[in-house]
């Protein structure tokens, strides 16, 4: 029999931000703490759980419930999965502490301040994973929500691993032991407990995975031939806008997509849906393609009022008009392609069909790009660096953003 195990550490929690310690005392989580939960369970969202387990702690409840969510399990908490039994020392400042902590921390013994040590630990969880293991099938997978020092007891004792030299690599590395939230893997063969996976953050998990991206502007609308200012306001395609649509179509006639995405805004949905012609699929849309937000001044004349806004322009900051800024779109920018590449398979190629200036903000997100520099380039270059129906294309691979293709260039090959 055999039963894959996937281990995920809790989130972020007030005592791991205020340097208490924090055994089978508990406190809850940070908002960093729930956004760590949620982008893990992002991270596994295309892994298959025959069950979830978790320490009764209510910070591993809560972080239980958030890798739990749309996968119609409900987590089992169990008292035998707590954390390590730090016994009068719980709860106490670390540095306050340092002198009486270090002598339990290097003998890895608490009992004389009435916490645990190796062995107990041990018949604590023995029987705990023994109920886990019956209740399971051969080939389940198994998600196990707990702690830090919780999984760095298991190298001790069920995984039989080695734990000190897994400790010198991680101080050589300045790593943690186990990164809240960080993902790890063991499995149980016929009543050999074996570590496959030491624990890695949502990102390195996800970074193992090769993801590449179309990204096409919308046609030409009314507002682009009048020169207005558009972003989440919205105008129709023109016949221009539609030919530019179709002529972008053929370009991409034999490249195969695995999923389409377009901003919610009918301009980029219409686009998508020439795109997509040839292709089988629909565009889903997604409201954090939507264009860059410039507040009050949408359908202004921008050429009229350039001379003011073009600082604002540049700084990508149109907070004074009831806008947003950088910050505020590299947030929706981020959440969307994490979410993407979570869902897609490795080596998957995906359509974004999207804005331009959201494009320019993008290249800044993603590779640091300067807009003024971004401008001044394609000035210097003679070329409008945003077309209409313009292609780009960029890969996620390693954890790292690699450019590929520009949105003004035609030789490179969209493939």
């Amino acid at each position: 029999m055999k039963i894959n195990f996937w281990y995920v550490r809790h989130g972020k929690t007030l005592f791991n931000t205020i340097s208490r310690m924090q055994g089978q005392c508990d406190s809850p989580l940070t908002e960093e703490g729930i956004l760590q939960a949620e982008d893990t369970a992002s991270a596994l969202c295309n892994v298959h759980f025959d069950s979830i387990y978790c320490s009764s702690s209510e910070r591993a409840v809560d972080t239980a419930l958030i890798m739990a969510r749309g996968r119609n399990i409900d987590p089992v908490p169990m008292k035998g999965l707590k954390e390590f039994d730090f016994g009068e020392l719980d709860g106490h400042l670390i540095e306050e502490m340092k002198d009486r902590i270090q002598p339990h921390r290097m003998a890895d013994d608490w009992t004389d301040v009435g916490g645990e040590n190796v062995e107990l630990f041990e018949q604590r969880i023995t029987p705990a994973f023994n109920e886990i293991i019956q209740s399971s099938k051969d080939g389940d997978n198994v998600l196990i929500v707990s702690h830090g020092s919780f999984f760095m007891h298991l190298m001790k004792t069920i995984l039989h691993y080695d734990q000190q030299e897994y400790i010198r690599r991680m101080f050589a590395q300045d790593r943690p032991f186990v990164p809240n939230c960080s993902i790890s893997r063991f499995t149980y063969e016929d009543g050999v407990y074996t570590l496959t996976q030491e624990p890695m953050t949502a990102d390195e998990f996800r970074g193992h995975k090769t993801v590449r991206f179309c990204y096409v502007r919308h046609g030409e609308t009314i507002f682009n031939r009048r020169q207005l200012m558009q972003g989440w306001c919205d105008s129709p395609l023109t016949e221009n806008g539609i030919a530019q649509a179709e002529e972008a179509a053929e370009l991409l006639r034999n490249v195969h997509f695995n999923a389409a995405y377009c901003s919610s805004l009918e301009r980029t949905r219409d686009t998508a849906a020439i795109l997509l012609k040839h292709h089988g699929i629909q565009a889903v849309p997604d409201k954090r393609l939507r264009e860059v937000f410039f507040g009050t001044m949408e359908a202004a004349e921008y050429r009229k009022h350039w001379d003011e806004l073009i600082p604002y322009f540049m700084k990508e900051d149109w907070t004074a008009f009831g806008g947003e800024n950088h910050e505020m779109i590299e947030k929706r920018q981020k959440s969307f392609l994490r979410d993407v590449i979570d869902q897609a398979d490795d080596n998957d190629m995906i359509l974004l069909v999207s804005h331009g200036d959201f494009y320019v903000s993008l290249m800044t997100t993603l590779f640091g790009k300067d807009k003024q520099a971004f401008y001044e380039e394609a000035e210097r270059g003679e070329y409008n660096p945003t077309p209409n129906c313009g292609i780009a294309v960029f890969e996620y691979r390693d954890g790292t953003y690699y450019m590929i293709r520009h949105m003004h260039e035609t030789d490179i090959a969209i493939q």
